[in-house]
């Protein structure tokens, strides 16, 4: 009677791994660095806006659009460009 033999659970687990030429495509973002630079016409709205970024540790720099009036409250630095 022949053993039946199991695989070992790396040898399932790199079996379904599909290995394709995806490596080149791997990035690595690091978070911005924002310091609170407010002007003097700050408003209560545009300070309302800056709170959960002021309190925040790590931002990603696909999380905020730097295009909104609220961030000119900043002075951001982008590690990425």
């Amino acid at each position: 009677m022949k053993k039946k033999t199991t695989l070992k659970k790396e040898e399932i687990f790199l079996k379904d791994i599909s290995l394709t030429s995806s490596i080149g495509s791997i990035q690595f973002v690091q978070p911005i660095q924002m310091s609170w630079k407010p002007k003097e016409d700050i408003t209560a709205y545009e300070l309302a806006l800056c709170i959960p970024y002021i309190i925040r540790f790590n931002i990603m720099p696909y999380e905020i659009d730097q295009s909104l009036p609220h961030f000119r409250h900043f002075k951001i630095i982008d590690p990425n460009k």
